[in-house]
């Protein structure tokens, strides 16, 4: 079972992968300050900290900028946010300008998902291919979701004697397993569409998707743009219109939260596996727009900050998301058969780790609990909005677009975890229902 310390030691791990503390060259400090009484070198530095601190249950992000500023001849003193707590980590970082933010973006992308492309699973394991002919009558098509990489789904079948078996079915049944890695924080779904299109140029036979999260808009914007040989789509906890975690308002609660769920999970379900990425991922985008963001501020958080991550933009449920009024504008050239695995998350409240779950999501009277931690408006399953992962229903009023939505027929192939206190977004492939779900494809 993981611990608070394994937790931190994930957190550690996360920190290293990321390129660890920054430094810098010992400050030139005038000769005038250094006679003064209490000085101190770090306040002549041009670093800023992140400091992650545990406040009653859930874990802030708290930025502070560099004591030192450009054109200032006197030395600033740190000025921490106030925020009560017990500070967890505090790590120094370089701000970058507003022109690098994307590039940062970018290159944690690259940290997060290395292996961009086309890979298939041969030999126990997944391999890059080049641009070839991949002949065969079945193919089978994995597609990862925002934060993840393809290796993912295959650790989650092999987490399991169910997805071990599976695994072995799906070798025999189809003539290819291909897993398509792609950049999930620097470019839109629509991006990585195009890109999943010029990658299966020389695949032939029909295709079966399987796709998780964000990676569900990535084979809808595919499935949009033109006809595919395609036979069946499987939408795993996809944010098909949207999900509150990449609404611009809830951005900063969003990486206060996706830590805290890290944490639960070490806490409940002992899964390193998990946590390790998770964490990863949101200390990347806290140390990468840390000053963009004003982590620990009350001040409001403009649009802006969050269209700098336009993989986050893009599935922010809101009425005005241009994307997603485009991508249901209207019926799409492919109309396989669609399958959706649907999550609804409830903890038990009373279980080390989830106590602070009322405070994120308003179901029933938690609005009673106040609102200053709030994301999600109803059930969801940690990341995304339960009622985003159907897509557009007849007469539905919830998500952007409204009526101008085109509904997807789902009809009965639908796998629904209700009220589950253990399945959340970042463990469908090890459950039975899932991998049944997926047996109904064979």
């Amino acid at each position: 079972m993981t611990n608070d310390s394994s937790f931190e030691a994930c957190l550690d791990q996360a920190i290293n992968t990321l390129g660890g503390a920054e430094t810098e060259d010992p400050p030139k400090v005038p000769v005038a300050a250094r006679r003064r009484r209490a000085w101190t070198p770090d306040d002549y530095s041009r670093l800023a900290t992140l400091t992650l601190v545990e406040d009653e249950g859930m874990l802030r992000w708290v930025y502070s900028p560099p004591p030192r500023r450009s054109g200032r001849r006197r030395a600033l003193r740190r000025s921490i946010p106030a925020v009560d707590g017990n500070p967890i980590r505090t790590i120094r970082i370089q701000d970058l300008p507003k022109n690098q933010v994307l590039q940062g973006i970018a290159g944690l992308d690259q940290k997060l998902t290395p292996d961009q492309g086309l890979r298939i699973w041969r030999g126990g394991m997944l391999q890059k291919i080049a641009k070839s002919k991949i002949a065969g009558k079945r193919v089978l098509l994995l597609v990862h979701g925002t934060f993840s990489k393809s290796d993912m789904f295959f650790e989650q079948f092999q987490a399991t004697p169910a997805g071990k078996q599976l695994l072995i079915d799906l070798e025999n049944t189809y003539d290819a397993i291909l897993a398509f890695d792609h950049a999930t924080l620097s470019v839109s779904p629509w991006i990585n569409a195009l890109d999943l299109d010029a990658a299966l140029v020389g695949v032939s036979g029909k295709i079966d998707v399987v796709s998780h999260s964000r990676g569900g808009l990535v084979t809808a914007w595919w499935l949009r743009m033109a006809t595919r040989n395609v036979r069946n789509v499987m939408f795993v906890g996809s944010p098909l219109i949207g999900t509150s975690l990449a609404s611009p308002a809830a951005l900063r609660q969003a990486l206060d939260h996706l830590a805290t769920a890290a944490k639960a999970i070490a806490a409940t379900a002992g899964m390193a596996s998990t946590v390790l990425p998770l964490m990863t991922v949101v200390t990347g985008i806290a140390k990468t727009l840390g000053g963009v963001l004003q982590l620990g501020a009350d001040l409001p958080i403009a649009d802006a900050a969050v269209v700098t991550i336009p993989g986050l933009a893009s599935q922010s449920r809101v009425s005005n998301n241009a994307e997603m009024l485009r991508l249901f504008a209207s019926p799409w050239p492919t109309r396989p058969q669609f399958h959706a695995v649907i999550g609804n998350f409830r903890p038990v409240e009373s279980d080390a780790g989830w106590r602070f779950w009322r405070r994120l999501t308003n179901v029933g009277d938690q609005l009673k609990y106040g609102a200053a931690d709030l994301i999600f408006d109803g059930p969801n399953d940690l990341v995304v909005d339960t009622g985003s992962m159907q897509g557009p229903m007849d007469g539905d009023r919830s998500g952007p677009g409204l009526d101008a939505l085109a509904r997807l027929a789902f009809d009965t192939r639908v796998t629904m975890f209700n009220d589950s206190p253990t399945v959340h977004h970042t463990n469908y492939f090890r459950q039975p229902e899932t991998i049944n779900a997926m047996r109904a494809l064979l």
